[in-house]
């Protein structure tokens, strides 16, 4: 037994005496080793496998143990020329963690490398090249027999070693990685806390964990791809792993697949998918967009690369769930959104749900392959067929667009059925008048050039039940915009419309159907100031809309069978108008009116800077009521109010225009009614001044025998040569001037009544503004009209009676009372002649003509009173 264990024994003293005296000689080997004398071996064998520049700053220094460890200081990694910086990579430190084993025969096997520090730029130059593709240095065949170059070791070293090399494991701490894209400049920036990338072998496969930041937002990405020995043989077709996972702000986006040219990030085949709890969470990832609050979204989709400008994008699918979107569109919620397409040369079919306060809506649609859509795609039909339901009602769009990409060729049908348009008031974000049974119909095409140059429904076709709309309109915007429009309605009812307008709440906050609750009503405050007057002008001084004319140009032409307003009938209505380059013409514009036959035109150039305007209006009959309900006036008089104009101005306002004008006009009523209160508004200061409005009535209506006016104007100032106004209760007459810049009259009035059957005249002159002129009774004219009355001429006494004592007569003097004065005042508004008869009448007293007998005092007591 002994003579066997000694053998051993000695076997085993021999063994550890080998590996004393190798780790002795190892360890004296390590420590006389310099890692500094391998600077240039190790620049030159980068510059060989990379044809870069590397730069050790630092000292590099060994710490001797089983896993040697190298420590290596400041060092950059340069950049090819034409790039944005010299260097494409700088570190402040790096620890290498050699293995032992593979050191000592003779290979550098790196078990652990740390970088600390670094600063990594990816990027391309202006012509798209990447600055991480490598361009190894080609050296001439080494002689054989000789070592191979770039192997030997320094003199010094007393010894060969390759230069073959393996990463285990690499890790980052504190990185900053950018991208910048040569051709735009634009530049994108990750920090990198952390990345540890680990292979258990250079053959096997590499996995990645990372934690990073961008725009201040940390996310994390974990990821399996294929050996870094793969990378680095460019010319490799063999398909490389890759499956990687991004996770930020509880969103998951997720990429499984392949790539068969990884550095050229091409020959990709992708299963891509995503997860996101809250889209909010994707804006930091999004530059320059904020995606909307949805919520629950699910999307996959297969990405290929086939070597056009685009993947080719398949069995895409996105779905949003529930969501409140009340943020973008006050009261709107979505229930579902989902898109499906099989490949991008299919058909998308959209189909998505929600509501608008109480009301619910809905929209599906099948259109075009979204390859149409994508940059350099060839122009094919794009089919659209869409419908939207909401509130009741239903719009849809159904047609064909022969370029999606350009708007081109776009023939769209377009039709909505609505019941009541004021249920769409949350949609439209205002309130809508309650318009019953509307309904729509058209075809929607683009101008020459696509919608960019403009847009045209053509086959429009409107109808409600308060009327009914068709033709045709475009609309272009290419240069100055226009607008040509040619419209046709045997039917529209402006007073139920209005009524539908007055029905609607005052304020348009938006919240209507939306189930909110109404705000409370503000407690009542102090009332509020009066509003300071903005002039006393007759014409207004605010600037007419010219701008408009310069903005837009426009070709309309209407045709409306029958128009109701103010409960009458304007039929036939028809007009022409063009707008080109700041010019209008209305001409022509006519309709038959309740009371005949209305016809004009309308002329401006908004070109000077004080455009002209020229004006012609022929309207035999007009219905006052429906003039003064347009005006928001009472009803003080009906009849038919003949309008004859032919006027011409030139300035930027009313008052501008007036005060300039030329032509003339005429105003013209035969027969109806005025209410007494309108004689007081219009005569109240001369009545008021001579006590008498007592006498003619405050109250009542009159019968309108006429009323005839002309005026003819020359640079503003208008005289009025013929004014008649004659009813039952009261007829006046009279001339003068108006000067319409200075807004004064000056005009001599003759008001004639008639009290318990005995009629008076009171000649006063009105002078001074207009809105508040000065009335002086015409002492001597008073006396000589109402000669022969036994009381004499008593003016401004505090009773009724006394006026009437000093007026009483005026029968006498104007002869039997059977004199028309309306037909020769009708005449001149009119602009036509005067007839001779009514011309040889009047009210004047003839020369030599007898007096009037004196007028019994009792006999004019009991007409007084009968």
């Amino acid at each position: 037994m002994t003579s066997t264990r000694r053998p051993l024994r000695i076997a085993l003293i021999a063994v550890a005496a080998m590996i004393v005296l190798v780790v002795g000689a190892g360890a004296i080997a390590i420590a006389r080793f310099d890692p500094n004398a391998y600077k240039p071996n190790i620049v030159q064998a980068v510059k060989r496998a990379t044809g870069r520049d590397l730069a050790l700053n630092g000292p590099i220094s060994l710490a001797p143990s089983l896993w040697p460890t190298i420590r290596v200081g400041q060092a950059t990694f340069s950049n090819p020329p034409g790039f944005s910086r010299p260097q494409m990579a700088s570190l402040q430190g790096m620890e290498l963690r050699l293995g032992l084993v593979p050191l000592l025969s003779g290979r550098i096997a790196i078990d652990r490398l740390v970088l600390i520090h670094p600063d990594i730029l990816l990027e391309t130059d202006a012509a798209g090249h990447p600055n991480w593709q490598m361009t190894p240095e080609v050296s001439p065949a080494a002689p054989a027999g000789t070592q191979e170059a770039g192997t030997q070791e320094p003199a010094k070293a007393g010894g060969g070693m390759r230069t073959e090399v393996s990463v285990a494991s690499v890790s980052i701490q504190d990185g900053t990685l950018g991208y910048r894209d040569g051709r735009t400049g634009k530049v994108t920036t990750l920090g990198v806390p952390r990345l540890v990338a680990t292979a258990a072998s250079p053959d096997a496969p590499l996995h990645i964990d990372a934690d990073a930041t961008y725009n201040g937002t940390a996310f994390s990405l974990a990821g399996d791809t294929g050996p870094l020995s793969r990378l680095q043989d460019p010319a490799a077709t063999s398909a490389w792993p890759v499956k990687v996972t991004l996770t930020i702000g509880g969103a998951t986006l997720g990429a499984d697949g392949s790539m068969t040219q990884p550095l050229q990030g091409k020959g990709y085949v992708l299963a891509v998918n995503g997860s996101v709890p809250d889209a909010s969470a994707l804006t930091p990832l999004l530059p320059g967009f904020v995606p909307p609050p949805l919520h629950d979204v699910r999307f996959a989709a297969k990405v290929a690369d086939t070597g056009g400008a685009l993947p080719e994008v398949s069995a895409l699918t996105l779905h949003a769930g529930a969501a409140d979107l009340g943020a973008r569109v006050p009261g709107l919620t979505l229930d579902h959104l989902d898109v499906t397409a099989a490949a991008v040369d299919q058909p998308a079919k959209l189909d998505a749900a929600g509501a608008l306060g109480s009301q619910p809506l809905s929209l599906a649609a099948t259109t075009g392959p979204l390859a149409a859509l994508m940059p350099g795609a060839k122009a094919a039909p794009f089919p659209v067929d869409a419908t939207f339901k909401a509130a009741g009602a239903t719009i849809s769009a159904k047609g064909t667009i022969a370029d999606a990409r350009a708007l081109t060729g776009v023939n769209i049908a377009l039709a909505a059925k609505i019941p009541d348009l004021s249920a769409l008031s949350p949609l439209a974000g205002q309130p809508l008048p309650a318009v019953q049974q509307v309904a729509f119909q058209g075809t929607l095409t683009e101008a020459a050039g696509g919608f960019r140059q403009g847009a045209a429904v053509h086959g429009l076709s409107l109808t409600s039940a308060d009327g009914d709309l068709s033709g045709d309109v475009v609309v272009g915007l290419g240069g100055r915009v226009s607008v040509t429009a040619s419209v046709k309605s045997n039917r529209i009812d402006l007073d139920a419309l209005q009524a539908a307008v007055d029905k609607m709440p005052a304020t348009a906050s938006g919240a209507a159907g939306t189930g909110a609750a109404p705000a409370p009503a503000p407690a009542p405050g102090p009332a509020p100031a009066p509003q300071p007057r903005r002039g006393n002008r007759l014409f207004s001084e605010e600037p007419l809309p010219f701008d408009l004319l310069r903005a837009a140009d426009a070709d309309l032409t209407a045709t409306i069978g029958d128009l109701r307003s103010g409960g009458a009938d304007y039929k036939a209505i028809s007009g022409h108008a063009v707008v080109k380059d700041g010019k209008l013409t209305l001409d022509p514009f006519a309709a038959d009116l309740p009371g005949g036959h209305f016809s004009g035109s309308v002329a401006a150039d908004a070109s000077p800077a004080a455009p002209p305007v020229h004006v012609v209006l022929r309207a035999p009959g007009l219905a006052l009521k429906t003039i003064l309900a347009a005006m928001h006036e009472p009803s003080f008089a009906t009849g038919n109010l003949e309008v004859y104009a032919d006027l011409r101005g030139a300035g930027s306002s009313p008052h501008a225009i007036a005060a300039t004008l030329d032509g003339s006009l005429g105003l013209a009523m035969a027969g109806g009614t005025i209410d007494n209160r309108l004689l007081g508004s219009l005569l109240g200061k001369v009545m008021d001044s001579l006590n008498a409005l007592d006498l003619v009535g405050k109250g009542g209506t009159s019968e309108l025998k006429c009323f005839g006016m002309r005026m003819d104007a020359r640079h503003g100032v208008g005289a009025i040569r013929a004014l008649t106004l004659s009813s039952s209760l009261l007829t006046m007459t009279g001339a003068g001037t108006v000067n319409l810049g200075a807004e004064t009259v000056a005009m001599a009035l003759r008001p004639q009544a008639r009290v318990a059957g005995t009629g008076f005249v009171i000649p006063v002159a009105v002078s001074g503004p207009i809105r508040d002129p000065a009335v002086k009774v015409n002492d001597l004219g008073a006396a000589e009209a109402n000669a022969g009355s036994v009381a004499g001429v008593v003016l401004g006494d505090a009773t009724p009676l006394g006026i009437v004592g000093g007026l009483l007569g005026a029968d006498k003097l104007l002869g039997s009372g059977t004199t028309d004065i309306c037909a020769p005042a009708l005449a001149a508004a009119r602009g036509q002649a005067v007839p001779p008869a009514a011309a040889a009448g009047g009210s004047a007293v003839k020369p030599g003509a007898a007096k009037p007998a004196p007028v019994d005092p009792g006999a004019l007591l009991k007409n007084l009173f009968r």
